[in-house]
Parts: C-alpha cells; structure tokens; sequence
C-alpha cells in the first residue's frame, strides 16, 4: 500500500482552508496533516511536519504566499502549489511570480463541485512526487553552443506549446534570447483565461522580448513574442499575421499547440522551429508531426528536466521530434536559429 501524500493548506481564509482540506481529505491517498493562515506559520509547520506538499494562497497579509515560497525554497524546499482566487491585476501577477520562486504550478480556487475536488486532487498526486531543489538568486548567463549534426539554419516562426510544468520552462528559455531576437515567436500555454492577462504581465517583465495577448489580425514582428488566450486557439492565418479560432477544443485543450502547430506548418514549412515543452496527455505531438512533415525543425523537451513528460514523450515516441533537449539546450538551439538582427 502506497504511503499518503501529507498535504499542509497555507491560506489566510479559514473557509477556504476548510473547503480545500475537505476537498483533499475525500481521498483515500491524501491526507491534510495542517493548515497554516498565514506566511509566517507555514514556514514554522513546514519544519514540523515536513509535508510531502503545501498548497499555498498568494494573497495573504504581512507574509504573503510570494515571499512565503521564496523563504521555504530556499531553506526547507517542497513541492507547493499554488491554489488562488483571480484577483486585481497586480494579485494575478504575484500568481506568476511565485513560478520563479519555486512553486511547480498555479490552480484556480474554484466552486464546491465534485470536478473541481477530483482536479485539485489530481494536481496534489501529480507535483507530490516531484523532486525540488534549493532555489537561490542566480545571475542568468546566456550560452551558445555547437550541436553537431543539427540542422539550424535561419528560421522564420519559433511556435512552442506546453502544460504543467510550462511556465517557468517558457520564462527561462524566453529571458535567455536576446532583445533583437530575428524570429517570432508563438506560445500556446495551457491555463484558464483569467490567468491569461497576468501571466502574459509576468512574461514580459521577467524577459526583454515585447510579449503580448494575440488578437485577430495581429502582425507577426522579429522578437516579438504572441500568446494564446486561455479560451480560444491560436492560429497562423498568413506569413505575416495570425488570428484566433473558436473552434472545439482539440483533445480536450482550447488553446491548443497542436492546431498552432498544424497552422504553422501550411503557411511556414521548413521556416519554423516547433517546441513541445512540459505538460500531460498529448497535445501538440500530431500537430508537431506535422511540422515535421513540412520540414521544420521540431524540439521536445528532454524528461530530466520536464515537470511533467508527457507531451514531449508522445512526440517524441510519434517520430515528430529531431532533438530531445533540456532547457538550455533549447535555448542555444533557438539562439543559433533565430540569431539577432542587426
């Protein structure tokens, strides 16, 4: 029989931090072993009961959930996620910001039913196993390497997916390219779409790249950086602009990478780089197979250091794949295709 997964609730609302605990406790394979309502008392319970995986409020008084993670991460690290309300812009963007402190990924508080419970359940399984590691202030160094027998070579369209796991992938190999990047670039990041202002507000203040929310019509532009909504797909619709599509979500996901993939792969062929980072299920991998097919460069995101590889793998085990790379591997990679403009 498998050990509990011990869980410690962090949130300054006693409501919420029954609901969750409930919530939680339903399964037989979790177990809350305590709540915390503030910053201040999850670093001290933290210690005590050394959990398997903390979920964590964001907006919280004195301590809040940002400076909490950055303090836990750096001393007694763990697995955390983070569960919030969307709130003012500047709430939403603490959410993100508690990505590069070290939590593994963000889940929207949501209403008492019986689906929610079951997500956050299966959020709390999945990152419980997840090694962590110390998280320190480090200086960002850009690197450039060879890597023999890849085809690089200018390309035109840089278009990534992912999932879990996604965001902080995004933001590291995003803030490595340099500000007068000659590729576009386009991202579909699975996440509901209240998330999406605040996480396209993280994105372009943590890189020096202009990231923008796509709309129809938009204008593809060097170094600039386009990213889906959360409720809608995103879609080439020219060598030189892209649109939104309401079509039905594809496996499930609406945006999806693999109509962004597909998209591409009519209108830009062999001028595009294709990246499936972290995330479950599969998508993105036919849509990636088929930018294979039309010759661009297809990447995945090596297992060792995905959160979650499982839509990497699927590419990779569908044949979509010419490199299987860790995040500064991609980054080089994507430095030595797009280069910078004069």
């Amino acid at each position: 029989m498998k050990p509990l997964i011990r869980v410690l609730v962090v949130d300054d609302s006693l409501v919420c931090r029954e609901l969750l605990s409930e919530q939680l406790n339903q399964s037989k394979d979790i177990q809350v072993v305590g709540q915390a309502c503030s910053g201040k008392e999850a670093i001290v319970l933290n210690r005590k009961l050394l959990p398997d995986l903390i979920t964590m409020d964001v907006m919280m008084p004195g301590l809040d959930g940002y400076a909490t993670i950055e303090e836990i991460m750096s001393s007694l690290p763990v697995p955390i996620l983070v569960v919030t309300s969307v709130p003012e812009k500047d709430g939403v963007g603490r959410n993100f910001k508690a990505l590069s402190a070290g939590a593994l990924d963000i889940l929207e508080k949501s209403e008492v039913n019986d689906e929610a419970a079951e997500a956050l359940r299966n959020k709390v399984r999945l990152l419980a196993g997840v090694p962590v590691i110390h998280h320190t202030k480090k200086e960002k160094k850009q690197r450039i390497r060879s890597l023999p027998g890849s085809s690089t070579g200018h390309r035109f369209v840089v278009a990534i997916t992912s999932s879990t796991g996604g965001p902080k992938a995004l933001v590291e190999i995003l803030g490595a390219l340099p500000r007068k990047y000659s590729a576009a670039i386009l991202v579909t990041q699975h996440m509901p779409w209240a998330f999406t202002s605040g996480f396209v507000a993280w994105l372009d203040h943590e890189v020096a790249l202009d990231v923008s929310a796509a709309r129809e019509g938009d204008t593809i532009l060097p170094g600039r950086v386009i990213v889906a909504p959360g409720d809608r797909h995103l879609v080439m619709r020219s060598s030189a602009t892209v649109g939104l599509s309401d079509e039905p979500p594809v496996g499930g996901h609406r945006p999806s990478g693999t109509l962004m993939f597909s998209s591409v792969a009519g209108i830009c062929g062999s001028k595009t780089v294709g990246v499936v980072l972290s995330g479950m299920g599969r998508d993105g991998a036919d849509g990636l197979l088929d930018l294979h097919r039309a010759g661009g460069l297809c990447i995945a995101q090596d297992e060792a250091s995905s959160l979650v590889f499982g839509m990497p793998k699927v590419a990779i085990d569908m044949g979509a794949v010419d490199e299987v790379l860790d995040i500064a591997g991609i980054t080089d990679l994507l430095v030595q295709s797009g280069g910078e403009r004069e």
